[in-house]
């Protein structure tokens, strides 16, 4: 058995790293966050030992964007990249995995036994690795299905490492399967960045903050940002957007204030004007 990456797949591929970013801001800046690189640290223990690991929290913390990288960097021709909507049918996961991983013609989806057969073989022969987003959005039967993949695997071939990542209510989808849940590895949840990761992490991400007094950005953050990585990026987009926009604009607090009500009002602070009062 070959357990060197090194297969290339017509679908299931990992996104492109410029879409990585919230969109697709040009100019930002991947930035290693502490989750980020235990995000890093977490998935090469999962290549190593051919292990399931989770990795889950509230939207917009940057779970997806920590865990692309990892893959990208680690294991970028054996990852196996899929993302369902709500509730996918089954027939729906078998047909991804078999075109990530570039089984010949359409899967026979309703032979069910066939299919899972030719899904367990190629992954036998040549190390995978499975990256699932938005597992939230899968059933039981799903999470059923992904245990005894990686159960078969690890008796016998262990060529398959399984990554899982969530939002919502991921982490108690994956309790209440025990059987699953006794098999995850290692598990990571993401929180949202502290005010002494603003202020190292932020003016990293897009020269839109450079120079930004402390001050400034944990107001913002106070205000808006909440610690939540997608809000940051979202607010550095309108910013941007306002500056190429008007030559005469110039990054200020009133920008920043315009900024804000650009926002769902229902996320920020109103009351909160500014450090200056």
């Amino acid at each position: 058995m070959n357990t060197t990456p090194s297969a290339t797949f017509r679908a299931g591929r990992l996104p492109e790293q410029t879409d990585d970013h919230f969109l697709g801001l040009h100019q930002a800046s991947p930035v290693a966050t502490d989750a980020a690189l235990l995000t890093e640290a977490l998935v090469s223990k999962a290549i190593t030992r051919k292990a399931m690991i989770c990795i889950h929290g509230q939207v917009g913390l940057g779970k997806t964007f920590a865990v692309n990288a990892a893959c990208r960097k680690l294991a970028p021709d054996a990852t196996v990249w899929l993302q369902f909507a709500q509730a996918p049918h089954m027939a729906q996961i078998r047909a991804a995995l078999w075109d990530g991983l570039a089984l010949p013609g359409p899967a026979p989806v309703n032979t069910t036994h066939i299919c899972d057969e030719q899904i367990r073989q190629a992954l036998a022969a040549n190390f995978r690795l499975l990256l699932l987003d938005e597992v939230q959005h899968l059933g039981p039967t799903a999470l059923e299905y992904l245990r005894d993949l990686w159960d078969r695997n690890s008796k016998s071939a262990k060529s398959l490492a399984i990554v899982l990542v969530g939002s919502g209510n991921t982490r108690q989808k994956i309790l209440h399967r025990n059987a699953l849940h006794s098999r995850v590895h290692r598990w990571q949840q993401f929180s949202p960045l502290t005010p002494a990761e603003i202020l190292t992490v932020i003016p990293s991400y897009h020269r839109l903050w450079n120079g930004v007094e402390d001050e400034v950005l944990l107001w913002i953050d106070d205000c808006a940002g909440h610690g939540c990585f997608r809000t940051w990026a979202n607010l550095t987009v309108i910013l941007q957007d306002a500056l190429d926009d008007d030559p005469n604009l110039t990054f200020s607090k009133d920008l920043v204030r315009w900024a804000f009500s650009q926002l769902d009002p229902t996320t920020r602070f109103p009351g909160q004007v500014g450090p200056d009062g």
